[in-house]
């Protein structure tokens, strides 16, 4: 069968599955909500192009839809029926396009913000080669968003087949570190993933609910098995208690260069691991712009903003006041509270400058800042590469290790770490290797906090372009 052929039967198999395929459909509709939860944390313009591969019966498409506003779609799928019900599904909306497009090979003009598929992408013959070519229609910072299938999906239904000698027709799905092998260059990428078990009374009825989203091809290259041997691979899969399948969701993001960052997010592993420090020692080295938007623990002490104006000797224009200063030393949405005060996040705007921006966190990166928001979701609003300030000693790999993963979970580039105290050559290897992460500078403990020793510290961080050449 050629490749035209293939694309043919699938979506012959999708568009006759088409009228049924939400009754059958309860593992993509959870892997378009976990992919939407995704993106929402992608940094995206306030009208963005967007452009969604495979939407099916629109799963994805609603799911964002509720997430962005004021968004320019751009709807497509291999199937015309399917593409129907998508956009019976979302009513038609205006300023929305729908186009019949065989998604691993666009044939469309860029620049897109978002490019976003959710399970289509085990379909391609090719995915390095799609995602070469979806990446080459992204803007600048734009990024691509999508969820698969991986390499330990149905292993039940394969363990079977290799119980008796038969072949299963199921692809070698790929896993997730190879997925994260198939990023193009000129970009970052990063792929997560989870196990997600569902429970049928017996082996046809897995059957019947591939059958009913259109998914019960077998493998390129592979026949369906004779009946006689599908009925011994079922009774196999008809224990009392029924069986368990694993679907094996990988959900990958990737962003695009764009021109270089306007400055770094600063934020640390906990509290009092040395953010300020750091951020003096920033500003210092990159003759930057400060800024602490979220100030806490006024009543203790005068704050972060002129304790690093002494440290790194700022002047007046490198200086940005904090947007909320409270009193107490709690979470910004304690201390808000306590004062009455309530802080929105959509007044919340990166400063003007044409210096490089060193903006300061409160605490670390689950830090409560609204009722529904974080000092995370900070970061992802404002876009800009995170320097993340961990302690050089005993926990430092966990705490580290756990906020990188957090921070990749999102999409959010990191810029590099920063180790504060006294040199641990075994934490700083262990953090580069298993967190695939630069560590720009280790900041010895100072005996004395002043303006001399931060200058001198200063001069162990790298320059601005040289972080981000």
């Amino acid at each position: 069968m050629t490749g035209q052929d293939r694309k043919a039967a699938i979506a012959a198999a999708f568009g006759k599955a088409a009228d049924r395929y939400e009754d059958h459909a309860a593992v993509q509709r959870v892997a378009a909500e976990r992919l939407a939860e995704r993106i929402a944390g992608l940094e995206l313009p306030r009208r963005p192009r967007v452009l969604e591969i495979g939407c099916g019966t629109g799963f994805l498409s609603r799911a964002l839809r509720q997430r962005i506003d004021g968004a320019e779609w751009l709807f497509t799928d291999l199937s015309p029926d399917m593409l129907d019900r998508c956009r019976a599904a979302l009513g038609d909306p205006a300023g929305a396009r729908f186009r019949v497009m065989d998604g691993e090979r666009p044939g469309l003009d860029g620049p897109f913000d978002l490019i976003c598929s959710s399970l289509a992408f085990q379909w391609f013959r090719d995915p390095a080669g799609a995602l070469e070519r979806w990446a080459g229609l992204l803007a600048p910072g734009g990024h691509i968003a999508f969820a698969t299938l991986a390499a330990d999906s149905f292993h039940e239904w394969r363990a079977a087949h290799r119980a008796l000698g038969l072949e299963a027709g199921v692809p070698d799905y790929p896993t997730p570190q190879a997925l994260a092998r198939l990023w193009p260059a000129g970009g970052t990428g990063v792929v997560a993933d989870e196990h997600l078990l569902r429970r049928h009374a017996n082996g046809l009825e897995f059957l019947a609910e591939l059958k009913g989203i259109g998914a019960h091809l077998p493998a390129e290259g592979h026949r369906p098995l004779p009946p006689g041997a599908l009925r011994r691979v079922l009774r196999r899969l008809a224990p009392p208690e029924g069986v368990t399948v694993t679907h094996h969701l990988a959900y990958g993001t990737f962003r695009r260069d764009g021109d270089r960052p306007r400055g770094v997010f600063v934020t640390g592993t906990d509290t009092g691991v040395g953010k300020t420090l750091v951020s003096a020692c920033l500003a210092r080295a990159w003759d930057a712009v400060y800024w602490k938007p979220l100030q806490t623990g006024l009543k203790d002490e005068p704050g972060d903003t002129p304790t690093v104006t002494d440290l790194a000797g700022l002047t007046p224009d490198r200086l940005r006041p904090p947007a909320y200063a409270l009193a107490e030393p709690l979470s910004p949405l304690a201390a808000a509270e306590l004062e009455g005060v309530s802080i929105d996040l959509d007044t919340l705007a990166l400063p003007d400058t044409d210096r490089p921006l060193v903006v300061e966190g409160a605490g670390g990166l689950m830090v409560p800042v609204t009722g529904d928001a974080h000092i995370i979701d900070l970061i992802a609003r404002f876009g800009l590469p995170v320097v993340l300030v961990a302690r050089s000693t005993l926990g430092t790999i966990n705490h580290t290790l756990l906020s990188l993963e957090a921070l990749r979970a999102r999409g959010l580039p990191v810029a590099g770490v920063v180790l504060n105290g006294p040199p641990n050559p075994g934490n700083r290897a262990a953090i580069e290797r298993f967190g695939n992460v630069r560590v720009l500078a280790e900041i010895p403990a100072l005996p004395h906090i002043d303006a001399t020793a931060v200058a001198e510290a200063a001069a162990l961080i790298p320059s601005f372009d040289r972080v981000f050449q």
